[in-house]
Order: structure tokens, then sequence, then C-alpha cells
């Protein structure tokens, strides 16, 4: 075992779930500091407590996949399926199942369903997005999709398939898109008042 090698625990340790994935951050005689993705937490741990794994002999062709949320070795069987890749194979989603359960939360009420569907706009009409302003002809130019509160299960508006996406990537979490407002005025260009001061 070495620094940088990839590991998995092979029992619980912790607080850290048995095949749960981790990192070497160092080795010395009395066990290996090992940083679990998924928990984001370096730990201690004796030398029989965790396995090397070969990261690129999981997922796609393998019996095995890494989530992308726990950070977990999972059998395949634990994730579903999701669209096809670019020869027509199915693919899996790259978060498990019950990952998956909580990132999509509390589905649209039954009640809430038959309330959103009343404001869907027709197909072939024209449709801005609350969020980007795209336009879109229903179901010729781009899907339209019922968002909803994923914590109470309560429909907020109709939005484009990629605002819906970005939500979703997201969490629905406004401190992940403050971060992103910062993260893109950190690399803003100086306005030319800035420059004004240079003369």
């Amino acid at each position: 075992m070495d620094t940088n090698d990839f590991v998995i625990a092979m029992r619980p340790i912790n607080g850290i779930v048995k095949n749960s994935v981790g990192v070497i951050n160092a080795v010395s005689q009395e066990g290996i500091l090992v940083y679990f993705i998924g928990r984001n937490k370096v730990i201690s741990v004796p030398f029989d407590s965790v396995a090397v794994i070969d990261i690129d002999r999981t997922g796609k062709g393998h019996h095995h996949k890494i989530c992308n949320i726990c950070h977990i070795l999972k059998p395949m069987e634990m994730f579903d399926k999701n669209q096809r890749d670019a020869q027509q194979r199915s693919t899996t989603r790259p978060s498990c199942k019950v990952c998956r359960q909580e990132i999509d939360g509390v589905k649209l009420t039954a009640q809430e369903r038959r309330k959103m569907d009343m404001q869907r706009p027709p197909d072939k009409t024209v449709f801005v997005c609350p969020i980007c302003e795209k336009r879109i002809i229903v179901g010729i130019t781009a899907r339209i999709v019922a968002d909803h509160d994923h914590k109470t299960g309560k429909g907020r508006a109709w939005i484009c398939d990629s605002c819906n996406t970005g939500l979703g990537r997201f969490k629905d979490d406004i401190v992940f898109f403050e971060k992103i407002i910062a993260y893109l005025r950190s690399f803003e260009t100086n306005t030319g008042e800035d420059q004004n001061l240079l003369i």
C-alpha cells in the first residue's frame, strides 16, 4: 500500500461503512491515513481494515461501480438504468439507488400533478422559460418540465428541460447557486473604472 492508492473499507471503521472508497494520504508503521471521499473525512486505520482496488476496473463493463455521491463500491444492480451511450448501449446512472432516492426527494403529488398539467402550455405553442428566458416551441425545439419542490412535492412552474437539469444538479440549493455566482465573479475581467486607476 502506497500514498495515493485507492482503497475500500473491508469492514465498518469509525462510522465508515464497508466498501467505502478512500485514498491513502500517508503510510506509517502503525497504520495508514485514509481520506474517505463520501464522508469527506480522514481516518487513521489499521492495515487489515482496507484493501487496495483498481478503480479502472469499476463501472461500465465490470460487476461493481463506485457511486458518485456516497463513494461506496456497489454491485451494478444497485444502479438504475439510464439512457444509452454513443454506441447505443444501455448505461446506468452515476449514483446508486439509495442516493438517488435522496436526490429525487418527494415526488410531485398527484394533486399537484393535476394542477400543473392544467397550467401546461400546449404543444406547438411558444413558451418562454421563466429562468433562462429561452424561447421554445413546446414539444418541437425543446421539452418543458413541471418543476417541483423536492422537499414538499409541491409544484412550482413549467420550465425548460435544461433549467430543470441545472436545478437538479445543484440540488435546488441556494447556497450552491451563491457559490456559482461567487465563482463566476472571481473570473470577471476588470471594468474600465478599475483600469482608470492605473492612469
